[in-house]
C-alpha cells in the first residue's frame, strides 16, 4: 500500500488541487498545473531516493487523467470524476460478486497470502470472505454515496475535502476490520478452519 509515503503520494495533488483550486479564485488551469506538478515532484523524489514508484506512478497516471477530463470539460467538478467512477464500478464488483457466490476478496487475500483457491469449497471461509467483500462493498458505496451528489451539486472544495477523509482513512479502517475478521477467524495465521 506504500506506508506513508503511498498516502502522501496519493492525497497531497487532491489536496494541493482543492487549495490552490479556493486560493486563486477558482483558476482551473493554475490548479490543475500545481495537482500535476505535486504529483511529478513526488515522482522525482522518490526516483532521486530509488524507492518504488508503483504508487506514486500510479497516482501521476490517475492524476493526469483526472486532470485531462477537468481541462477537457472546463469544469473543476470532474476532476474527482475518475475516483467516483473507479470507486462505483469496485463496489458493483464486488456486489455481483456476492451475488455470483464468488466473493471478490476472497480471491484478492488468498492470491495476496500465495493460497490457492480452495477456499471457495469451505463454507465457513467462503462466508467469512463474504462478509469481507460486503464490508469492502460498503466503503466503497459510502464514498459514491457521499461524493457523486456533492459532483452534481458542483462542490469542488467539499469533493477536494472529502476526497482526503474519505481516501486514506477510510481504506484503513477497512483494513482493519479485515485483519480483525480475518484473525478472529484464524485465517491470517495459515490455520485451517
Amino acid at each position: 500500500l506504500g506506508g506513508w509515503a503511498g498516502v502522501i503520494d496519493s492525497g497531497l495533488p487532491f489536496m494541493v488541487f482543492t487549495i490552490v483550486f479556493l486560493a486563486t479564485s477558482r483558476n482551473l488551469e493554475i490548479t490543475l498545473y500545481a495537482a500535476l506538478g505535486t504529483a511529478a515532484v513526488l515522482a522525482i523524489l522518490r526516483l532521486a531516493r530509488r524507492q518504488s514508484l508503483q504508487q506514486v506512478l500510479g497516482g501521476l497516471f490517475g492524476i493526469a487523467i483526472a486532470a485531462f477530463i477537468a481541462r477537457r470539460t472546463g469544469n473543476a467538478d470532474n476532476f474527482f470524476l475518475p475516483g467516483i467512477l473507479t470507486n462505483a464500478a469496485y463496489a458493483a464488483a464486488c456486489l455481483v460478486s456476492i451475488f455470483a457466490k464468488r466473493p471478490l476478496l476472497g480471491y484478492v487475500l488468498e492470491a495476496m497470502r500465495g493460497n490457492d483457491m480452495s477456499w471457495v469449497k469451505d463454507e465457513k471461509k467462503h462466508k467469512l470472505f463474504s462478509t469481507i467483500t460486503w464490508l469492502w462493498t460498503l466503503i466503497f458505496g459510502i464514498r459514491v454515496a457521499i461524493m457523486l451528489p456533492l459532483y452534481f451539486l458542483g462542490q469542488t472544495a467539499a469533493l477536494g475535502t472529502l476526497k482526503i477523509l474519505l481516501g486514506y482513512p477510510l481504506f484503513a479502517l477497512a483494513i482493519f476490520l479485515t485483519y480483525r475478521l480475518l484473525t478472529k477467524d484464524k485465517l491470517l495465521s495459515g490455520e485451517n478452519s
